[in-house]
């Protein structure tokens, strides 16, 4: 498996929807996130983290 790192792209919404929406990988996360995460949960979150990099923030 080829693994990269680089910034978000809203295009990734579905990707990152799908991973999250795994209940496995959700018992060994942090607590805060929604389950379901829905595609719109990782839309709003990938355009947070998009406009904190226009403003020099760096959140994860």
């Amino acid at each position: 498996m080829e693994c990269a790192i680089r910034k978000w792209k809203l295009g990734d919404a579905g990707d990152l929807a799908e991973m999250l929406n795994n209940k496995k990988i959700m018992d060994n996360l942090r607590d805060g996130l929604p389950f379901p995460y829905t595609e719109k949960d990782a839309e709003e979150y990938i355009t947070a983290m998009i406009e904190g990099m226009f403003l020099g923030l760096h959140i994860i």
